[in-house]
């Protein structure tokens, strides 16, 4: 584990052990007193980023441990709080009225995400930011489901193959991340004809094939909707998070619901049965599966699924040896465009990525693209120019400002990348070396030895 200095845990990684499913509780409240006003206040902005305050939250209140934080830094959490639940009544009326339209348009639709994680992946919908609502839609029913989404005032504003993404082109960006909770706060609509695109990461899967046809009715506040299956909705966060992780930066609000769920069903060997047969013989989703669920139980400590376990065994040393060395570092990472870092680690992602990629042509290519992008930000693009409050000059500054950032980001984490390629060699040639001859694959034990070498 990354620890700060003196060995000992960092603000954000304190905040993570006392979120654990597994760990003590009393000896991660003993280390969160440690922190002063100032380490609380400079971390809230990670923990709004990373999706925990409200989860943090509420964990306080369950443990009997509020006294423990700041009174300044308490009130706010609260207040957000009651902010997200005014946002979760106003979004799931919204959310009502479009799953009534698509029903009366013909859509063939699954919701995804969102409100369909409820309860399975997370308690109560107050405790997640929800700033989209995700329809998987069938390819005939795309039309249709675009009409009805601009029937409600959303427009367009970004697109793909597989990816169509909505938003009002009223709403204004919120100028405190406090802002962000409150019910009127801008949200999007989007609509997905495949998860995971094979083009963008250049990582083909064979499966799972989600589909509209292969759907149960979820049930959520007297709401009734289209939703995957509990096989189908695990993978999907797998996929999501690998997406995520794929373009350096996965909110670590979802590796704690990949673990909440793990926690509730990791001894289920029925579920985990049928998500053997869904997963088949797609070497790589498995592999997916394993990643995932072992950067869960990293940072909040979730229980490893025997089946998962299993397939654990057969990891490639590559991929184990960046699982243990690497992931956690990355996971605490910050948002990479924005918060500064020095030499972040945000591209050591890429050791990972370059695994899954068939070809040293395509690794090439992958790795030249992830260093040196030229493609500017879309989503910078649209949240500047469609804010007819937002003065020219101010969206003309704000521009300059984010692409000095990317710039800098980019320069100083390719020489992170850079500097950390001999170790990245070194630490494979050693396990390549520990695996036996019969075949076993080198395992978290052997990693720990690999360290010390």
């Amino acid at each position: 584990m990354s620890r700060g200095a003196g060995g000992r845990p960092t603000l954000p990684e304190a905040i993570a052990d006392f979120l654990s499913f597994s760990r003590q509780t009393s000896g991660a409240v003993e280390e969160l007193r440690r922190f002063s006003l100032g380490q609380w206040e400079q971390t809230l902005t990670w923990l709004h980023n990373a999706g925990l305050a409200l989860y943090f939250l509420q964990k306080l209140r369950d443990a009997g441990a509020a006294g423990l934080v700041p009174m300044s830094v308490l009130s706010r959490l609260e207040k957000n709080r009651t902010a997200n639940q005014q946002r979760v009544v106003h979004m799931a009326e919204q959310f009502r009225c479009l799953n009534q339209s698509f029903d009366n348009a013909g859509v063939k639709f699954a919701v995804i995400k969102g409100f369909s994680l409820i309860p399975q992946f997370c308690r109560d919908a107050c405790l997640r930011h929800q700033a989209d609502f995700d329809y998987l839609v069938d390819d005939r029913s795309l039309p249709a489901a675009q009409r009805v989404v601009e029937g409600f005032g959303y427009s367009m504003k970004k697109r793909s193959a597989e990816e169509f993404v909505f938003a009002m082109p009223s709403a204004r960006i919120p100028a405190t991340v406090d802002e962000l909770y409150c019910a009127r706060a801008p949200h999007a609509v989007e609509l997905h004809l495949t998860m995971w695109d094979s083009e963008l990461h250049g990582v083909p899967l064979a499966r799972p094939r989600f589909h509209v046809d292969r759907t149960i009715f979820h049930h959520w506040q007297g709401l009734v909707f289209p939703a995957l299956d509990e096989e189908d909705a695990f993978l999907l966060q797998v996929i999501h998070v690998l997406h995520h992780i794929f373009t350096y930066w996965v909110r670590m609000s979802s590796l704690l619901e990949v673990g909440y769920f793990l926690n509730q069903r990791a001894h289920d060997s029925q579920l985990w049965n049928r998500i053997e047969a869904r997963v088949g013989d797609d070497l790589v989703l498995r592999e997916f599966a394993v990643v995932v669920t072992e950067i869960a139980a990293q940072f909040c400590g979730a229980p490893i699924p025997p089946t998962v376990r299993i397939w654990g065994y057969e990891l490639r040393p590559a991929v184990r040896v960046w699982i243990d060395t690497y992931a956690r570092r990355c996971d605490f990472g910050s948002d990479p465009l924005r918060r500064f870092n020095f030499f972040p680690c945000t591209k050591l992602i890429l050791f990972l990525h370059q695994q899954y990629l068939p070809e040293a042509k395509s690794r090439r290519r992958l790795t030249l693209f992830r260093l040196l992008p030229f493609k500017r930000s879309v989503g910078t693009e649209h949240s500047t120019n469609n804010q007819p409050s937002f003065p020219r000059q101010w969206r003309r500054l704000y521009r300059r400002q984010h692409l000095f950032r990317r710039l800098i980001f980019h320069l100083t984490a390719g020489l992170r990348y850079a500097w950390e390629i001999p170790r990245w060699r070194r630490l494979n040639r050693i396990a390549r070396h520990l695996a036996p001859l019969e075949g076993r694959e080198v395992g978290a034990g052997d990693i720990s030895l690999i360290r010390k070498l």
